[in-house]
């Protein structure tokens, strides 16, 4: 059986308030077109799906007309939850959806057998699902979605510590497997070593819900995870592997190429593992300039992409300079200000000469790289005279 693994497609998340939908729908018709292309017959999609619980009507209309073109193609999909994800609310059309091959893994797994002709269920419990292929091959597929303390209906020692937690509950999945069955892991955590991206919500605070490797079973011969936005192998011998976001989601993935993971299993073991890199979708750029003077002219070559600009300045911007750079530049979302040291160190002198509203516009321009609005400099300057 031919695999498909990706994962964190956060549908309906914003860059700095800017709407990336139709990226999205572009990098999701991109993947459903890898997996007709490549001939894939199953496609793990492990978690993250929405980027906030209550997802908007285009986002769920999104997901659900790129669920519908897997069913058109005969592509059996697997689909779990992730930190962003209502579990509950991610599964609500999965009686609907598992009649077409789409299986939306939330809180249960109560799925009725299909014989679907190419790929058939035969069999789901308590976070797995069986399949069988035209050769008669099965693969016991485990979904474990992102959880707090423990999933419902498991008993927990809470004496022990996350990783072992995990390690005890996959235990337990794992032990439904029959010997001759295919065993693949689709799940959301962070595992010991991961680097994560400044897009991703903290879950590990301390390390508290850091997962080891070791955790995952012997009987599990790929484990195709979802929560880290870059992708990386967090263990090379037992094929545990981050296939990373379709999309570039936050400015330290600069320069990191997405993709899709491709692989086959066989008779027990996995076989040619690769990927597929994802062209559909802006890229995010970084560029730092000293003043303003050339800022257009190295804007243009990078009009493509959303930029994070830093200008490096004597003084502050005036806010009609702050709003000519973003009417004129719409793809710079951030613009940060740093003093040069002459500034900081005293060169533009006579500050005890500067009135209340120079010296609050210095100090928050200074602060948080932008110029306050009228309406704040107004409020400060009340508190001042009231004082």
């Amino acid at each position: 059986m031919k695999f498909l693994h990706t994962s964190d497609l956060h549908i309906g998340k914003k860059l700095d308030g800017v709407s990336r939908l139709d990226e999205q729908k572009a990098v999701l018709d991109e993947i459903l077109s890898i997996a007709v292309s490549e001939k894939v017959d199953m496609v793990l999609v492990a978690g993250d799906v929405y980027d906030t619980f209550i997802p908007s009507a285009d986002a769920e209309n999104l997901f659900f007309n790129w669920l519908d073109k897997f069913a058109e193609n005969a592509i059996t999909l697997v689909c779990i939850s992730g930190n962003h994800d209502d579990a509950d609310r991610l599964s609500a059309a999965k009686t609907i959806a598992s009649r077409r091959g789409l299986y939306l893994c939330g809180s249960s797994n109560d799925f009725l057998p299909r014989d679907n002709g190419k790929i058939s269920l035969i069999e789901s419990g308590k976070n797995h699902l069986v399949f069988k292929d035209e050769k008669g091959e099965e693969f016991f597929i485990a979904t474990l979605s992102f959880f707090g303390e423990a999933p419902t209906g498991y008993v927990i020692d809470k004496e022990k510590d996350y990783s072992e937690r995990v390690g005890d509950i996959l235990k337990e999945i794992f032990s439904f497997k029959k010997p001759e069955q295919n065993g693949v892991l689709v799940s959301h955590l962070f595992m010991l070593g991961g680097e994560s991206s400044e897009s991703e919500r903290r879950i590990d605070l301390g390390g508290v819900k850091v997962v080891s490797p070791s955790a995952i079973p012997s009987e599990c011969i790929y484990t195709a995870l979802g929560h880290l936005h870059k992708r990386q192998i967090a263990s090379k011998s037992k094929n545990v592997i981050y296939s990373g976001s379709p999309l570039q989601y936050s400015y330290d993935e600069v320069g990191i190429q997405k993709s899709v993971t491709l692989f086959e299993v066989e008779n027990g073991a996995v076989l040619g593992i690769k990927t597929k890199e994802l062209l559909s979708g802006k890229k995010l750029a970084k560029l730092t300039v000293v003043g303003t003077d050339s800022l257009d002219e190295k804007l243009s070559k990078i009009a493509d992409k959303f930029v994070d600009l830093t200008i490096i300045s004597e003084r502050p911007l005036t806010m009609e300079e702050t709003a000519k750079i973003k009417t004129q530049n719409p793809n710079v979302t951030k613009i940060k200000l740093e003093f040069s040291s002459e500034f900081e160190t005293g060169v533009i002198s006579g500050r005890k000469e500067l009135s209340d509203k120079d010296l609050f516009v210095e100090f928050y321009t200074k602060k948080y790289g932008a110029n306050p609005d009228d309406e704040l400099i107004k409020a400060y300057l009340e508190i001042m005279a009231e004082e």
